[in-house]
C-alpha cells in the first residue's frame, strides 16, 4: 500500500534535506525529541521502502555544560592565540559576487540608499515557501555600521516571536562568549543567512537560502564589516562558497579584499555537546584579535 500524498512529499523533502546536507560534508544531524519521532513517522510510514531505528534525542545539556570561557585580564585583548593560515577567497555572496536573485524583474533592492530601506522590503517578501509559517521576519540587529559582523543560520522559534536574530538560548551563549571576549553585543551587527524561521528549526534548504540571498548581501554591501564570523556550516558555507565539514574549514582565516571571514561552530552546537566548547573559544580569540586590529 503506497503512503498518502502528505507523507510521500514529507518523505522527498526529508531525502533532500539528507543528501544536502551529506553534499556539504555533514557527517550528523541533531534532532530534538519530537523531531525524532517526526521523522520515525515519516520514514516507517506504510508503503516506505526506508528502515531506520528511531533517531535519539541530543545529549542533554544543562547550565553546566555552556562554554564559560575565561573573561581575559583587563587592560589586556586577548591571550596570545597562534596565527592561523589565511586563505584568500572570492565571497559567493556579497557586493561583488553574482548572487542568485529572487526577483524576475528588475530587484526592488536596486538603488535601496540606506539598509532599513531593504529591510522593509525584506518584512514583506514571500519569494520563498518559509513565509507562510512565519511569524515575523529576523532581518538583523545592532550597529549597522560595525566593523564585525556575525552570521548565523536562521532564526528559531524565540527569534521567529521578536523578530530579533540569537536571543534563544544559543543567543544567550553568544552574548556570554561575546562578553568573555570582550567584545560588546551593541558594538556588532548580527543577523542569518535566511530572515524567516525554517519549520522545526531545521536546516535551511539550498533554495530558501538562494531566495534570502540578496538581503545578506545588502546588508555586508551596506554594513561593510571588515570583519565576519560565520556562525556554523550553512552560514560558512553559503558566504565562502566551499563545501566540507566545518571541522576543515575552521580554524583558517578567509581574506577577501579588506574583510577577513572567520568560521567557527554554532553556539548551539556547544549546547548540544560541550565538545565544541574549546574550538569556539579558540576562534573567538582569532575574532578578538582581527577585530582589535581593524
Amino acid at each position: 500500500m503506497a503512503g498518502s500524498p502528505g507523507t510521500e512529499d514529507a518523505r522527498d523533502l526529508l531525502l533532500r534535506y539528507l543528501a544536502q546536507l551529506a553534499e556539504g560534508g555533514e557527517s550528523e544531524i541533531y534532532l530534538s525529541a519530537d523531531g525524532a519521532r517526526a521523522l520515525e513517522r515519516v520514514i516507517e510510514s506504510p508503503g516506505s521502502t526506508v528502515r531506520a531505528a528511531a533517531p535519539q534525542a541530543p545529549p542533554a545539556v544543562g547550565r553546566a555544560a555552556e562554554p564559560q570561557p575565561k573573561q581575559p585580564p583587563a587592560g589586556r585583548a586577548t591571550p596570545d592565540v597562534p596565527e592561523p593560515e589565511v586563505v584568500d577567497v572570492e565571497l559567493a555572496i556579497g557586493p561583488a559576487s553574482n548572487s542568485p536573485d529572487m526577483f524576475t524583474e528588475a530587484s526592488p533592492l536596486d538603488g535601496m540608499s540606506t539598509l532599513a530601506d531593504v529591510e522593509r522590503i525584506a518584512a514583506s517578501c514571500e519569494k520563498c515557501e518559509l513565509a507562510r509559517g512565519r511569524t515575523k521576519v529576523v532581518f538583523g540587529v545592532g550597529n549597522t555600521s560595525a566593523t564585525l559582523m556575525f552570521i548565523g543560520e536562521a532564526p528559531g522559534h524565540d527569534e521567529d516571536l521578536s523578530g530579533i536574530p540569537f536571543v534563544g538560548r544559543a543567543g544567550q551563549l553568544l552574548d556570554k562568549i561575546l562578553e568573555a571576549a570582550g567584545i560588546r553585543r551593541d558594538d556588532v551587527y548580527i543577523g542569518n543567512i535566511i530572515k524567516c524561521r525554517p519549520p522545526n528549526n531545521r536546516t535551511p534548504l539550498l533554495t530558501e537560502i538562494e531566495a534570502c540571498m540578496p538581503y545578506l548581501a545588502k546588508q555586508i554591501e551596506h554594513i561593510h564589516p571588515k570583519v565576519i564570523c560565520t556562525l556554523g556550516l550553512p552560514a560558512t558555507q553559503t558566504l565562502l562558497g566551499l563545501k566540507g565539514a566545518m571541522a576543515t574549514l575552521r580554524g583558517k582565516v578567509y581574506k577577501y579584499k579588506d574583510m577577513r571571514i572567520i568560521p567557527t561552530y554554532h553556539p548551539a552546537a556547544a549546547l548540544r555537546d560541550p565538545k565544541y566548547k574549546r574550538p569556539i573559544w579558540e576562534d573567538f580569540l582569532v575574532v578578538k584579535r582581527e577585530y582589535d586590529r581593524v
